[in-house]
C-alpha cells in the first residue's frame, strides 16, 4: 500500500470520525440509541446542543488542532515547541475575538491558549489535567515520525507540554502518536497495543495497564466493554475506548461504535480512525462520508506534505 494513501487516510479517519461523533457528544449510549439510533451517517447537531451551527461532515477542535499541529510541522520540518504555541495563539486569537468561531474547545486547552497569550512559555502553559486533548491531536507525530518510536514517544509528549501536563494525557499522547507509527508500518493490532502500551508505561504505568487491559476485553459484548473502559474525555478512558473501537471493529463498525457509545464520541471516534487509517489507508472510509467532510482536499494535501517530508528527512 503507498504509504501517502495511509497518511491519507490517517487525517481523514480521524476527521471523519470527529464530524460522525460531532452532533451526539455529550449524549449517553441510551440517549444516542433512543434519538438518533446507530450513528451511521454525517449530521448536523441537534438544536440546543453545544455544536448547533456545524453542519454535516463539519469537525470539532479535535481536527483543528491535529490539523494546525500537522501544518507547524511542516512548517518547521518536525515538532517545534515554539512554533505550535505560535499557531496555537493564532488559532486562540480567533476565536477569543468571535465566540462563534470555539468548536467545543475544552477548558483545559483554552485556559492554556490564554496562558500562552498571556506571555507564558509554552514550557509552563500547560494544565495538570488527564484529559484527552492532547492525545486526539498526537497522530501527526506518529505519522511523521514513525520510523523511530523513541522520537514517537518524545515528541508526542512534547506536543502535550503546552496544554496537557498530567502523566496520563502525556501518555495517552503518547499511545495514540505510537499506534499510528506501528499501524504505518504494518504491525499487527496485537502488536500495536502492546507495544503502546509499553511506549505509555514510561510516563504512566497505571494508564498503561488500562490500555493493555483492553485486549483481554475482545470478545466482551461491546455495549458492556465500553462501559467498562468509559467513554469520558478522561484520557484514561477515551484513549482506551478508541483502541477497543479500534482493535474489536471493522473499519467503518469502528467508527459508528465510537460515535454512538456516548461520551466523548467525537474524540473517540476521531482517535479510532486515526489508527484505522494509518493502518488501512483511504479505501475503508464511505464515500458518502468523505462527499461531506470539511476541508476534505485541505487534509489530502496536508497529508501529502506530511508524508513527503517524512520521507526526505
Amino acid at each position: 500500500m503507498d504509504i501517502t494513501d495511509r497518511f491519507k487516510g490517517c487525517l481523514l479517519g480521524l476527521a471523519a470520525g470527529d464530524a460522525l461523533g460531532m452532533p451526539v457528544e455529550g449524549f449517553t449510549a441510551a440517549e444516542i440509541a433512543s434519538r438518533f439510533g446507530l450513528v451511521k451517517e454525517m449530521m448536523g447537531a441537534p438544536d440546543g446542543h453545544f455544536h448547533t451551527g456545524l453542519s454535516a461532515g463539519q469537525y470539532t477542535d479535535d481536527t483543528e488542532e491535529t490539523l494546525i499541529l500537522a501544518e507547524s510541522m511542516i512548517e518547521a520540518c518536525g515538532f517545534s515547541g515554539d512554533r505550535f504555541a505560535d499557531r496555537l495563539m493564532d488559532w486562540g486569537s480567533l476565536w477569543t475575538l468571535d465566540k462563534s468561531l470555539d468548536r467545543g474547545v475544552g477548558f483545559t486547552t483554552k485556559s492554556a491558549i490564554e496562558n500562552l497569550l498571556a506571555g507564558i512559555s509554552w514550557k509552563e502553559s500547560g494544565l495538570p489535567v488527564p484529559t484527552c486533548g492532547s492525545a486526539m491531536r498526537a497522530a501527526p507525530i506518529g505519522l511523521f515520525y514513525h520510523r523511530d518510536l523513541n522520537l514517537v514517544a518524545r515528541y508526542a509528549e512534547l506536543s502535550s507540554i503546552p496544554t496537557h501536563t498530567a502523566p496520563a494525557a502525556r501518555a495517552g499522547s503518547i499511545a495514540i502518536a505510537a499506534g499510528v507509527a506501528l499501524g504505518l508500518m504494518g504491525f499487527s493490532k496485537k502488536m500495536i497495543l502492546e507495544n503502546a502500551a509499553a511506549l505509555s508505561s514510561r510516563v504512566d504505568p497505571a494508564f498503561s495497564r488500562k490500555l493493555l487491559g483492553v485486549g483481554s476485553m475482545l470478545d466482551t459484548d461491546p455495549s458492556a466493554a465500553l462501559s467498562l473502559i468509559g467513554t469520558s474525555p478522561e484520557v484514561s478512558e477515551s484513549v482506551p475506548a478508541a483502541f477497543y473501537c479500534y482493535l474489536r471493529f471493522e473499519p467503518a463498525d469502528a467508527l459508528v461504535t465510537a460515535a454512538s457509545s456516548g461520551g466523548d464520541t467525537d474524540s473517540v471516534a476521531s482517535m479510532a480512525g486515526a489508527l484505522l487509517g494509518a493502518c488501512h489507508g483511504t479505501s475503508w472510509i464511505p464515500e458518502g462520508w468523505l462527499d461531506l467532510l470539511e476541508d476534505r482536499s485541505r487534509i489530502e494535501q496536508l497529508a501529502a506534505d506530511l508524508a513527503d517530508l517524512s520521507l526526505a528527512v
